[in-house]
């Protein structure tokens, strides 16, 4: 007799980016052997390593300026602001958020 009463769940993908999940590279790590996700790993570690460096070599006292900084008032101000903005659902998806980045800091790639 065939068991129906087990229950499978979905990989989780939270967090992250929709190019990742959409490639079906998450799909092809579980066929992978363990001596290959651990090849795999340690790739994606040099990778993300590197990527790290990279970024420390950017000069940010280029992006230092002459404005003073926020006081405690203003920074409570500026949650509530976007607390408030939450509410109504004046939000922004990860994409949207990604792509104005981009748009805005386009300079530093």
């Amino acid at each position: 007799m065939e068991d129906n009463n087990k229950v499978c769940e979905p990989i989780a993908f939270f967090g992250m980016s929709e190019n990742l999940v959409n490639s079906g590279l998450l799909t092809q790590i579980h066929d992978l052997s363990t001596e290959d996700k651990k090849r795999l790993i340690s790739f994606i570690t040099q990778e993300v390593v590197y990527a790290e460096d990279v970024e420390d070599d950017v000069d940010w006292d280029a992006f230092d300026s002459d404005l003073p900084p926020y006081t405690l008032d203003e920074l409570h101000a500026r949650i509530e602001k976007s607390h408030q903005q939450y509410l109504r659902g004046e939000v922004s998806t990860e994409k949207e958020v990604r792509e104005e980045l981009k748009k805005e800091f386009l300079w530093l790639q």
